[in-house]
């Protein structure tokens, strides 16, 4: 590398400027190269937790040069739109799931969390947080256990410290973890408690449906005493599936597994002969509900990635006519 070149960690973005943080010259800010991502698209944009190379500027903003290859990748798609992909973070070592043991619990949505974070490579562990305001919280752990054999599931409470010991040790020192859930679940009072200090805002959540309201309005890197990295999110109620083909077939994979088994590779699983996932649900293996939310998360995926191509294919022709293409 040039004397001024380093490699950076991506810490914030702030729409086209970024916050990077290198071990020699602490914090600071910098801007893409144009002609090494906008014009010819050589490196795909950085997001909070990628490496980069870049030109350190001592009084003014460093150009980022390029994005290193990620470890993992998690991103989310819009439930209403089709076209718009959002990055999540880059290079998490794991990946925290929150749903509180109120209003929010809802098993159909973790499955939709695990999906999208596998099919990035992530490792998942689920989190039931607020277990001091629900006395059959440890009913719930239950359930979720029992739905999710193939995830970790933890119970804490940030009020009592019950479970945060079993959280700090998969966040040893340099490892980079994020929390994701639903807005109100309660993750920016968990980092207030992993960082031991009041690092983000927190905001009362409503009575009467335990929905709160959106404390994180950024992705940003929080660096706690440990030496552990943790990216808080926005709250995201909605998360549809795109490209989560294999992230579906790891949440699911007692489905999976069956359904390699069966006597024809298109098996519909209804009344064909040598269906592998009949047979388990018949011996009592499998569930019928397990295999039906399987389904309507696989015909979801499908229909949303031809909606993708669609919208690609859309914008490529409007780009193609467009006056200035034309000129």
């Amino acid at each position: 590398m040039n004397s001024n070149e380093s490699i950076a960690r991506i810490i914030a973005v702030h729409k086209e400027r970024y916050a990077l943080r290198d071990e020699e010259h602490g914090e600071y800010y910098g801007k893409l190269k144009a002609s090494h991502f906008y014009h010819n698209s050589r490196f795909p944009y950085p997001v909070t937790g990628d490496l980069v190379k870049c030109q350190y500027v001592e009084t003014g903003d460093s150009v980022i040069t390029e994005t290193l290859p990620r470890k993992t990748y998690i991103q989310r798609f819009d439930a209403w739109s089709a076209s718009n992909a959002q990055a999540i973070a880059a290079n998490v070592d794991e990946v925290f799931i929150l749903t509180s043991a109120n209003h929010d619990f809802n098993l159909k949505r973790l499955h939709r969390y695990l999906a999208v974070c596998r099919q990035g490579k992530a490792q998942c562990t689920v989190v039931i947080t607020k277990a001091d305001v629900n006395p059959f919280a440890e009913d719930l752990l239950q359930v979720a256990k029992a739905d999710l054999p193939d995830t970790d599931v933890l119970l804490i409470s940030a009020m009592t410290g019950q479970g945060i010991d079993e959280i700090e040790s998969r966040m040893p020192a340099g490892s980079i973890s994020v929390f994701l859930g639903s807005s109100g679940v309660g993750k920016s009072t968990l980092v207030n408690y992993l960082a031991g200090r009041e690092v983000m805002d927190v905001n009362g959540i409503r009575e009467d449906d335990s929905k709160g309201r959106h404390t994180t309005t950024h992705r940003q890197m929080i660096f706690l005493d440990n030496g552990a990295m943790v990216i808080d999110v926005p709250g995201m109620r909605e998360l549809a599936l795109l490209d989560a083909e294999e992230g579906l077939q790891q949440t699911f994979k007692t489905v999976a597994d069956f359904e390699g088994q069966c006597r024809f590779s298109d098996c519909t699983h209804e009344n064909e002969p040598g269906c592998a996932v009949r047979a388990a649900i018949e011996r009592g293996e499998l569930t019928e509900k397990t295999l039906r939310e399987y389904k309507s998360l696989q015909t979801e995926a499908k229909r949303k990635r031809r909606d993708w191509a669609i919208a690609v294919s859309k914008h490529r022709k409007e780009l193609q006519n467009s006056p200035k293409r034309k000129r």
